[in-house]
């Protein structure tokens, strides 16, 4: 509101644009767009041009897009009406379309062959490949907790937290997943890296993360094939999670991906189960954010149709 009869973009973004988002296309909603704000700002003259000297982390496709749009309303190429309404056509296309998509990858995950421990590691093996596949690791552990806290005691009157959507630079909390007391105090949480190995500057996060709080349990697991950046980093990190136990009674394990997976299937007594809830979760995370690619949900169903044969 720096000029006459100007508005706060923010506070329109906050009210409307982002509810409105939520809404009716949650996968493409953010929590609010600070890009929005500085796109909007008085002091920049606003010509095509100066509008690719924003900064902002948007891809070139798409600032190409928006600045053609916003250059063609302002100068009365087109409506403003038309523009929204051919968007949001779009939008729902697209929407209607991986509706589709997901149905059927839902329904591929109910297959009765015979599997066990290692061809669904492998499953998730191929699919931790696929590019920008780090949500991919998170969504396994969280399902894999969602059948433990069906068998496993340590987790009655325990609290496993919804997993967090990231659609903000900002994220709050302990861990990637987290677990809670009944009375609203953290309990067990688990951060997960994809293709970092594990360093001691990890480890004091987590203590720092820790410290006066009631977690008793830390996991830090990697997809790294080595799992520590060397053999004399996993001699510290092993002599320093004994000292914080015996300091602060918590227990930090620092572990592979897939030997903590291997363990936790143990515990499981349908596969078929766990398969079926990695794949609702990568449908519902792919619904509600930007994390899950459109590829990662085909080839996902690529995998479970291979395992069918």
């Amino acid at each position: 509101m720096d000029f006459n009869g100007g508005y706060s973009a923010r506070k329109l973004d906050t009210d409307v644009t982002s509810p409105f988002f939520k809404k009716y296309f949650p996968k493409y909603a953010n929590k609010e767009s600070a890009f929005l704000t500085m796109a909007t700002r008085a002091q920049i003259p606003w010509t095509k041009q100066d509008g690719y000297k924003i900064r902002t982390r948007a891809s070139k496709e798409f600032m190409n897009s928006f600045l053609e749009i916003l250059d063609a309303v302002e100068n009365d190429k087109i409506k403003s009406e038309d523009a929204l309404t051919y968007i949001f056509e779009n939008l729902h296309k697209i929407s209607s379309q991986l509706n589709i998509i997901f149905d059927e990858t839902i329904e591929t995950s109910n297959f009765a062959n015979v599997i066990n421990i290692n061809s669904v590691l492998q499953m998730l093996e191929k699919h931790f490949a696929t590019k920008l596949s780090s949500r991919l690791p998170v969504i396994a552990i969280y399902s894999i907790y969602q059948q433990l806290f069906k068998q496993v005691k340590r987790y009655d009157k325990r609290i496993l937290k919804p997993l967090n959507v990231h659609t903000s630079a900002d994220k709050h909390g302990y861990g990637d997943i987290e677990i809670w007391n009944e009375n609203g105090t953290p309990f067990e949480m688990i951060e997960i890296k994809h293709n970092i190995p594990i360093d001691r500057n990890l480890l004091f996060d987590i203590v720092n993360k820790s410290k006066n709080t009631s977690i008793e349990r830390y996991y830090i697991l990697t997809t790294a094939k080595n799992n520590f950046i060397s053999f004399e980093e996993e001699e510290y990190i092993n002599k320093f999670i004994l000292k914080i136990k015996q300091d602060m009674s918590l227990e930090i394990i620092a572990n592979g991906i897939f030997t903590s997976l291997k363990y936790y299937l143990r515990f499981i007594e349908d596969y078929i189960e766990f398969i079926q809830s990695y794949t609702c979760n990568l449908v519902e995370d792919s619904k509600n954010s930007t994390e899950i690619k459109d590829f990662h949900i085909t080839e996902w169903k690529k995998i479970l149709e291979k395992s069918r044969l």
